[in-house]
Parts: C-alpha cells; sequence; structure tokens
C-alpha cells in the first residue's frame, strides 16, 4: 500500500503529468529555425523589437500551481532567423522598449546570443531554468531612425558608433529638373498601383508636384517624404469618387489639400477672428512713427501658419542702448536675441563711428503672449526703429519680414508660403 501511495503521489507531480502528456516527447527535436527553403541570406524585418522577440525565450507552462518548462519550450528571436543575414529594426521602438536595446548591443558586441530573460541578464532573479547554449550570431543590423535620434546616440552611447559604423543619411527633398519630375511622375503612377488608386491626368500629376515642391518651400525642389504624397493621392482619389470620375484631376486634388487644411487650421481661424473683432490690433490703414507688421509663422504639430504681428520702437535719450523687451521678461528665444544685437550693431556701425550714439530705444512684439523665436523680424524690427529716430511714418497697410546682417543686408527668409 505504501508503494502504491509513492507511485500516486510521482503521477501528481508537475513533471510526471508533462512526461505522461507524451511519452516520446523528451526524444524530440525543437528545431529552432528551419532555412531549408531560404534562397539567399534571410532578410527580416521586425515591427516589435521587444527583448524576448529578438533574443528569443524559455516558455513555461502552469500545471499543477507550478511552473515547468523544457526544451521543447525553447523558442527563438527575430535574431535566431536573421543569423547569417540583415536585421531590419525601427530604433526608436527598440529604444523604448525595456532592456531591448542593451540586449541587442550584448549580443553584437559579444558575437553570441544567449536566451535567457531580461530578470536573469540584470541579475534580477535567481529561478533555476533551462540554460541554452549561446548560438554564434553572424547578422548586420540595419537601425531605421531621424536624424535627431541618430545625435542623440551618438553623444548619449559610446557603444553606439563602435557597433553601427556605417551611416547612410538620406536626403528629405531632391532638385526638381526635367529628369527627377519625370521620375517622381513614375513614382505617382507607382503609388497609384500599389494602393489601386485612380489614374491621374497630366494637370492632377502636375499639381501633385507643385504640392510637393510647396511641402519643402522651395519651387525648385521636391519632396522625398513620400509618406504625404501617398496621403494626398488617397484624399484626392475619394474626391474623384465623390464626383463619379473615372480620373483623379488637378481640381480632385485641389480639394484633397484643402481638405487637408480645413482639418488643421482651427486654431488659425480662431486667430484670423480676433484680428478681425479687433481683440488683436493690426492695423492696415494709414501711416504710424515707429510701427510696423512684420510675418511670423506658428507651429502647431504638422500644421504651419503665418500671421501678421503689429512691432513697436520707442526712442529717447541715452546711452544707445537697444532694450529688446521681449528679453527682459524671458520671453526672447536665442536667435530673437541674437537678432536684435545684430540690429543694435548695426546702427552704431553705421550712425556711431565718430561719438557715441545718445539715445536708447525700445523694441516690442505687441501682443504677444506665448514668447519669440528667429530672427526673421530683425529688418523689421531696424526700420521701425529708423521711423522712430527719424520721426518718418511708415504705411500700415505693408507687412515686412526678413533677417538683417550687420551691414544691413537683408537675407533670405523661411515660411514664405504660410507668410504670404
Amino acid at each position: 500500500a505504501g508503494e502504491k501511495k509513492h507511485q500516486a503521489a510521482d503521477g501528481d507531480s508537475p513533471i510526471a503529468f508533462v512526461d505522461s502528456v507524451s511519452p516520446l516527447r523528451r526524444y524530440q527535436v525543437n528545431l529552432l529555425v528551419d532555412s531549408a527553403d531560404v534562397e539567399g541570406a534571410p532578410v527580416i524585418y521586425e515591427s516589435n523589437p521587444t527583448y524576448t522577440n529578438l533574443t528569443g525565450r524559455v516558455e513555461q507552462m502552469a500545471q499543477m500551481g507550478a511552473l515547468v518548462t523544457d526544451f521543447m519550450l525553447i523558442k527563438p528571436g527575430t535574431l535566431h532567423r536573421a543569423n547569417g543575414g540583415y536585421l531590419i529594426l525601427d530604433a526608436l521602438k527598440v529604444l523604448i522598449n525595456a532592456y531591448a536595446w542593451e540586449g541587442l548591443k550584448r549580443s553584437l558586441e559579444f558575437g553570441e546570443l544567449r536566451i535567457e530573460s531580461a530578470l536573469q541578464m540584470l541579475s534580477l532573479a535567481s529561478t533555476v531554468s533551462l540554460e541554452p547554449e549561446p548560438v554564434p550570431l553572424d547578422v548586420k543590423v540595419v537601425l531605421l531612425g531621424d536624424r535627431m535620434l541618430y545625435y542623440l546616440l551618438s553623444q548619449a552611447d559610446p557603444d553606439f558608433n563602435e557597433l553601427f559604423k556605417v551611416t547612410a543619411d538620406f536626403a528629405d527633398e531632391v532638385e526638381r529638373t526635367p529628369e527627377t519630375q519625370q521620375s517622381y511622375a513614375g513614382l505617382i503612377a507607382t503609388i497609384v498601383r500599389n494602393e489601386s488608386l485612380r489614374n491621374l491626368d497630366r494637370r492632377a500629376v502636375g499639381a501633385v508636384l507643385d504640392h510637393a515642391a510647396r511641402l519643402v518651400s522651395d519651387s525648385e525642389r521636391l519632396t522625398a517624404q513620400l509618406q504625404a504624397i501617398v496621403d494626398l493621392l488617397q484624399e484626392a482619389n475619394f474626391w474623384a469618387d465623390e464626383a463619379g470620375s473615372d480620373l483623379i484631376t488637378a481640381e480632385h486634388v485641389r480639394q484633397a489639400i484643402d481638405a487637408q487644411i480645413f482639418r488643421l487650421d482651427r486654431v488659425a481661424q480662431l486667430m484670423q477672428d480676433e484680428v478681425l473683432r479687433k481683440t488683436i490690433l493690426i492695423e492696415t490703414d494709414g501711416a504710424v512713427v515707429g510701427q510696423i507688421n512684420g510675418l511670423s509663422v506658428l507651429q502647431i504639430g504638422n500644421y504651419a501658419f503665418g500671421q501678421p504681428s503689429r512691432i513697436t520702437a520707442s526712442v529717447r535719450m541715452g546711452r544707445g542702448d537697444v532694450v529688446n523687451i521681449e528679453r527682459e521678461v524671458n520671453m526672447s528665444g536665442p536667435i530673437h536675441s541674437k537678432g536684435v544685437l545684430i540690429l543694435s550693431s548695426f546702427l552704431n556701425s553705421r550712425y556711431a563711428l565718430n561719438q557715441p550714439l545718445s539715445l536708447s530705444a525700445s523694441l516690442v512684439f505687441e501682443q504677444s503672449y506665448g514668447g519669440v523665436e528667429g530672427d526673421s523680424a530683425s529688418s523689421t524690427e531696424l526700420y521701425a526703429l529708423l521711423s522712430a529716430i527719424g520721426q518718418v511714418p511708415i504705411k500700415q497697410s505693408l507687412a515686412v519680414t526678413g533677417s538683417v546682417d550687420q551691414q544691413g543686408r537683408v537675407q533670405a527668409i523661411g515660411g514664405v508660403n504660410e507668410k504670404i
């Protein structure tokens, strides 16, 4: 009877339960990766690069209130499947997944792939489990990311430049030549075919090319950010469907662009209403001494829009100082403060060569509550100062933008589409 009780106790154990599932399980082969049907080196893209998805894991089963495992529960990671080939990863996704970056670096640094939990890697767990032999690793890892992420990794992680020595910087834009326009038209045709969209007529292709130039604010270049073009073509296809047209026309492209702007310009419309209701004072009639309208660009998410700003200047007896009121209250960015200092340098070099200026001046963006950044208003501020010094009124129907250097030369501007 005692022997029977002992056998029953053994039969109720977790290991005995696993063995009872299949007596031949211990003789099975756990093939982690089967590359028999793969021609050439494997190329793998991992869309969810967690630590276990990259390096593999040892799974466990809950049996009789305990966790049990065996060699058949060893699962491969993406590095196993890409071994001998190429692994493509989104750098940001790797960084935001806990321990994935450290696990990837360790595998590449030592040239071997260990399957262990993140807690074991950090020496935070002492649970007895399977420890598979490390696998020799020979893989080329391609990280995809934006420039800022690359710069941050280069500065913050000393291992990054050692492990990832080859860098390819892709252009965001291409020159607009007859050859590139022809290639761009072919690219549009490829997108239409892949997305099952309607074909475009010639004017519609021209409208898409113009929009591609507008996205980079340069009539002589075209954007290489294709997702924006894909989105535009899909929306233009919708408007063509609404109109019952077999082709996407330039009008449908314009409708798609207008719809994109309409969905994003609520803040711009609210600010325009404030101007029309004279809550924000912008004068467009007559002439005023020491006052001028400048043009600024506001960026909200992916949408940027232009806005007029009233800039005033006042002068008085002093020692030649130009006071930037925004800077005094910490509402001026470094580039804007630099522009005001350049403006002050120009005034002194032009009018104070033989004797110091016996005046002081102050500049301010009226009714600006969110801070000011950028130097494109420095020429505008210069005109306001000269108007205040010479008591010469400025036509308020004009708006001015552009930076100025120490020699008084007006320089190129940014955000020209939004400002116009």
